[in-house]
């Protein structure tokens, strides 16, 4: 009992470091919300970006795998159910660009989405979708450079939803918050 005690002071003061020195060069923090749960958040005091992107690794030099592309109005995330005794490293990438209607047709399993490629130095593309009823566009797939179709298998109540396509471009990445899962 005692080990997991240990392990768990660690894990917090490794948290209260680098959650003291969050600030606007550092803007993500996190904590062991459970020993398997890690929760972060975070603060942009960078012009306006168009969303984040949240990846994680086991090892601080990577690679870095993509967790999630969250939108604007959402400013946390719960990593949850991860490998017992295991050190997590999260780092947190804004992305900005322009976002366009694309061309649109009805298929029978899906939409068809068309698009022109105007940008010359895009990372990707995001297909957003706002729901029908909803108060903002979320990221429903990622795609490549250079790329300027995609269809999306959809269920019947996504067909109404409202999409648009995003060129996005990486900003560099935030600070690096590590954190040890408990037994």
């Amino acid at each position: 009992m005692r080990a997991k005690a240990r392990l768990a002071a660690s894990a917090a003061l490794v948290l209260a470091l680098s959650a003291c020195s969050a600030g606007p060069e550092q803007p993500l923090r996190g904590v062991l919300a459970t020993p398997t749960d890690i929760h972060l958040d975070w603060t942009d005091g960078r012009p306006p970006v168009a969303g984040h992107m949240l990846e994680f690794a086991t090892e601080e030099a990577g690679p870095y795998t993509v967790v999630d592309y969250l939108p604007t109005r959402v400013s946390s995330y719960r990593h949850p159910d991860l490998m017992p005794n295991t050190t997590f490293f999260y780092r947190l990438r804004a992305y900005r660009g322009p976002a366009s209607r694309p061309a649109r047709s009805e298929q029978p399993d899906g939409i068809r989405f068309t698009w022109t490629d105007t940008s010359t130095d895009e990372d990707g593309f995001l297909l957003e979708a706002r729901r029908d009823n909803g108060t903002g566009y979320e990221p429903v797939a990622v795609l490549a450079p250079d790329v300027t179709g995609t269809t999306l298998a959809t269920l019947p109540g996504e067909r109404r939803a409202s999409y648009r396509i995003r060129a996005f471009v990486l900003a560099e990445p935030s600070n690096v918050v590590r954190l040890t899962t408990g037994e």
